[in-house]
């Protein structure tokens, strides 16, 4: 049994062995995914719940917890100093993580009543190599918790298998492959029960073809957010945009499909054909039935990044009277990242600053900046790492005013560079202007003190370059 599979065990016992348990998770789709697959598992062994779903673990929450069990997700990592120093000795903590550990926070250690989930601070170095690599752990905290939830099920061997479509929009949300390893398995599991198929097409969802381009940004496509534009490319190729594109003949499906790698081929945006065209994967026990995974994982991200996380959570509770609410959310997000990518298509230089080593912009709409910021990165601004500063969303009272940060970096540039990691980089810039950041090598956040964006802006910078030369000379 590898160390993995032994943490596994050893939370899943720990869970079963309690009546009451809070979940606390991550706001995004991973985040929210994972917490929906443990309170399922734990609603399935008549285990009671509390989730609360978090943009970060800061002191003040943690010391306001005072249940028995506590259940982390998708964070705790990087907070193991405050959580070995706030919570009571007596406190069980199940830590199910993938992100790599804070230079500066110790390692949380396990304990008989305690245990952390994390490939990233695996002690077998060979195990750590197969589940890990430059960009960090290759299974997402949905996917974690999925084992943890087939070694709770108190049923046949299929308990729970059921949860695996979540655990598969996790994965889709934070972008991570299907081919090899957990999610592999993970996978064909799945698909042998029943609960996921896949199949070639168009990676944009399912829905009216016109709204899938008017809102294509992630893969991003140029006629995204113009209107006249949309209509004119479907009349020119003769597609009714009024039609689900799963309603499409194959033929219909081919010419539209040609059409759209021709148009990218054509557009200055640096997008791949494999980015638009590919593997989809439909859930068929989800509470969008027979939905494609990104339909669902994106609906479940808008909730959790317009702070209606509860939403989010009663989606993958397959509480069908939500959807119209999430799809309202997912609309409001949609049009706010075409909104921001129509700005910097107008404003071009004059809104994206370049220094030697990074892009960064400061956003205008709210609630996107981490998306937006994914999206630059993957296909506006791909030569650099991409940081976008945040002033807009609400300060809670009574608390110090900070400007949210989010660091993306194209993959195939943190892979050709060797020395990028954006996790380290912001922990390192923002605590030298007072504040605190981490995440994984390509895709990290901070929050720093309202004021200080120019020092920290050219701190990062730096400390980037000072990555890449490593890297390059190593």
């Amino acid at each position: 049994m590898t160390t993995l599979q032994k943490s596994v065990e050893k939370a899943a016992k720990i869970i079963n062995g309690h009546e009451y348990a809070r979940v606390i998770s991550h706001y995004d789709a991973d985040g929210i995914t994972s917490a929906g697959i443990i309170c399922n598992a734990l609603l399935r062994r008549g285990i009671q719940f509390h989730a609360t779903i978090v943009h970060k673990l800061e002191r003040a929450f943690i010391q306001g917890l005072n249940e028995e069990l506590i259940i982390i997700c998708d964070m705790g990592t990087a907070q193991s100093d405050l959580l070995s120093e706030c919570l009571v000795k007596d406190t069980d903590v199940v830590i199910i993580d993938h992100h790599a550990p804070s230079t500066s926070v110790p390692v949380f250690r396990a304990s008989a009543s305690s245990v952390l989930i994390n490939p990233c601070c695996l002690s077998d170095t060979e195990e750590k190599r197969k589940l890990t690599n430059e960009r960090g752990s290759t299974i997402c905290a949905a996917g974690l918790s999925y084992l943890v939830a087939r070694r709770m099920s108190s049923g046949d061997d299929t308990g729970n298998v059921d949860l695996a479509g979540l655990a598969i929009a996790g994965t889709l949300g934070d972008k991570l492959e299907f081919d090899t390893g957990i999610n592999r398995m993970i996978l064909d599991e799945a698909i042998q029960e029943g609960v996921i198929s896949v199949k070639k097409g168009l990676k944009l969802g399912n829905g009216k073809i016109r709204d899938l381009i008017l809102f294509a940004t992630d893969p991003y496509i140029p006629l995204a957010g113009k209107v006249e534009w949309v209509s004119a490319f479907l009349d020119k190729e003769s597609i009714d945009g009024d039609k689900n594109l799963s309603d499409l003949t194959g033929e219909e499906e081919k010419r539209l499909t040609s059409a759209l790698l021709s148009l990218l081929r054509e557009s200055q945006a640096d997008i791949s054909d494999d980015a638009l065209v590919g593997t989809t994967y439909n859930l068929h026990s989800e509470v969008i039935r027979d939905g494609d995974g990104l339909d669902f994982m994106r609906l479940v991200d808008a909730c959790g990044r317009l702070g209606k996380s509860g939403i989010g959570i009663g989606l993958c509770l397959r509480e069908a009277r939500l959807i119209e609410e999430a799809t309202s959310l997912y609309v409001s997000i949609q049009t706010k990242l075409v909104s921001e990518l129509n700005r910097i298509d107008r404003e071009g230089d004059a809104a994206i600053k370049e220094l030697q080593n990074i892009f960064y912009f400061f956003v205008q709409e709210s609630g996107v900046t981490g998306t937006l910021a994914g999206v630059v990165a993957d296909y506006v601004r791909t030569s650099k790492p991409v940081i976008v500063l945040n002033k807009k969303d609400r300060v809670e009272e009574g608390k110090k005013a900070e400007t949210k940060i989010s660091a993306r970096c194209n993959k195939k540039l943190l892979s050709a560079s060797g020395g990028i990691d954006l996790a380290k980089a912001l922990e390192k810039a923002s605590g030298e202007v007072g504040g605190f950041g981490g995440g994984h090598p390509v895709a990290a956040g901070a929050s720093i003190p309202e004021g200080s964006e120019e020092k920290f802006v050219a701190t990062l910078d730096t400390i980037i370059g000072e990555q890449r030369r490593s890297g390059l000379s190593g």
